[in-house]
């Protein structure tokens, strides 16, 4: 079984000779080519980032390196020999393991029991040797370098130690290839750090790994190559090196962005919108703080400090223990989204697949949702004024859509986040919260986000944002407050502010 393989031997040899090559894939849904006559090599001991925006064809790739799906056209070569991955068993048994975003563990199983599921160690008479698992797992950390206890469930476990876990079954199966898809999107910096340290650990052992990240910053600290897609189609293979952060843009996108965080509002205007005072919850803990009329007040903490904590519970969907939130000059009474609905604020939800968007309804259906008093008569809605509405903000926006009537499901998620925040403004706000509005975006859905937040603040709104992107931090806010353990530890303006001030406060 591969449980029963030596530990003690790195997975391939470092060479200049391709872990895997795939030459000429193709793959079509429905008539669509999500992949065009795509190829892509990974050399052993190297990391080989792939990027793209949303659409590009990226998760179509590693799913086919997977053996999720089969290409239309195309071939995989593995050490030299043709490949035929049927299955996502067939890929693990030809040594590639793919880490995806949604991690695919058992939670009420032990670590041990996760990295040895597809073949537990025996004895003569078919019982399960559990300590020969529980030791195994062990040697399997000590190679990454990574604590995690064999015993632990993992449902118990952070998401930077459930990724080591399937890192760690990846070795048992002695994995020549391990994809990671963007795997930082739920991490701490400390954790990131760490991550980075194991797959440095990875490539020294002769690992091939596929990095798929939109964090430019991410790509020129860890990868060696960088392979393009747009479009499903192939765009440029270089080392990271022959690139700088625009020419990288460019390519992901086919223009430049000369300006990542647009500014066209002035000066924040006196008139305070948003007054929390004293605010406490379960987590929180006394958080006071004002927000002006045209400002976008950005908030930082690592994780678990309690961004989203207070980003529900201004808005009224958590509930509060002690304090009281002001807006517009009107105290948020009785505690709840309704009643904060109806005093203008809402919330552009951090999980906006399952507590934003209802992905099987149409655009229209998805935006007008709090606004369908609006365009309603004597119980009925007025679909012509329901249209005409979605329509505009589908123009103003730029949100690209085949028609209203698509569902919101097939559409690239920075469309989906333009779709959410027209869903409030469409029904008329003084204050948006928004929380982690880009993560999961491409760098080209990310900077009309960005313009999109500051056109909001020209607009006279006050704007609350969520963030654990620094640069984003640095680049939107007017001012930054910092969480840490459910406090607010400092608030300072963006002109004084520097990372190394404001990473000190989330530690304090």
């Amino acid at each position: 079984m591969q449980a029963d393989r030596s530990l003690a031997g790195t997975p391939t040899e470092v060479s200049g000779a391709p872990a895997v090559t795939m030459t000429g894939i193709t793959k079509l849904f429905t008539g669509v080519k999500a992949l065009d006559d795509v190829s892509l090599t990974l050399l052993p001991g190297r990391v080989h980032a792939l990027m793209g925006e949303n659409g590009a064809g990226k998760s179509t790739l590693i799913k086919i390196l997977a053996g999720v799906y089969r290409p239309d056209a195309g071939q995989i070569s593995i050490t030299g020999k043709l490949a035929d991955l049927r299955s996502p068993r067939d890929a693990l048994r030809q040594g590639i393991k793919v880490v995806f975003q949604e991690i695919a563990l058992i939670p009420e199983f032990t670590v041990a029991e996760n990295i040895f599921l597809e073949g537990y160690p025996t004895d003569r008479l078919g019982s399960i040797r559990w300590d020969r698992i529980r030791a195994d797992a062990a040697a399997l950390f000590a190679r990454i370098g990574f604590d995690v206890n064999p015993d632990d469930k993992v449902g118990n476990l952070p998401v930077s130690k459930q990724q080591m876990v399937e890192i760690a079954r990846a070795l048992a199966h002695e994995a020549r290839v391990v994809v990671m898809d963007e795997p930082t999107s739920s991490l701490t910096p400390a954790e990131v750090a760490k991550l980075f340290d194991v797959i440095r650990r990875l490539t020294a052992l002769g690992m091939a790994v596929v990095y798929v990240s939109h964090k430019l910053d991410e790509i020129f600290e860890i990868a060696d190559t960088v392979t393009v897609l747009r479009d499903g189609r192939h765009i440029s293979t270089k080392p990271v090196s022959e690139h700088t952060h625009e020419t990288l843009i460019t390519d992901m996108i086919g223009r430049r962005i000369d300006n990542l965080f647009p500014r066209a509002r002035g000066a924040a205007g006196e008139q305070v919108i948003l007054d929390v005072e004293e605010l406490s919850t379960e987590k929180l803990k006394g958080i006071s703080f004002k927000a002006r009329a045209g400002e976008v007040l950005g908030f930082f903490g690592l994780m678990g400090a309690g961004r989203t904590e207070l980003a529900k519970a201004i808005v009224g969907f958590d509930p509060i223990t002690t304090g009281r939130i002001t807006i517009g000059g009107q105290l948020l009474q009785p505690h709840d989204t309704r009643t904060g609905k109806a005093l203008g604020i809402g919330l552009l939800t951090e999980d906006r697949k399952s507590e934003g968007l209802m992905l099987d309804l149409s655009v229209t259906h998805n935006m007008s949702l709090a606004s369908l008093e609006r365009f309603s008569k004597s119980g009925f809605v007025s679909e012509p004024s329901e249209k005409s509405a979605v329509q505009a903000f589908v123009d103003r926006f730029r949100v690209k859509t085949p028609g209203l009537t698509r569902q919101i499901k097939f559409l690239s998620g920075g469309n989906q986040q333009k779709v959410l925040l027209a869903r409030w403004l469409m029904r008329g706000l003084k204050v948006i919260v928004v929380d982690e509005p880009t993560r999961g975006i491409d760098v080209g859905a990310k900077s009309e986000i960005f313009a999109l937040i500051d056109e909001l603040a020209s607009d006279g709104l006050a704007v609350i944002l969520m963030t654990s992107e620094m640069p984003e931090l640095l680049g939107l806010s007017d001012r930054i407050a910092v969480l840490a353990e459910g406090r607010l530890t400092a608030i300072m303006d963006r002109a004084d502010a520097t990372q190394e001030k404001i990473l000190d406060a989330a530690i304090a």
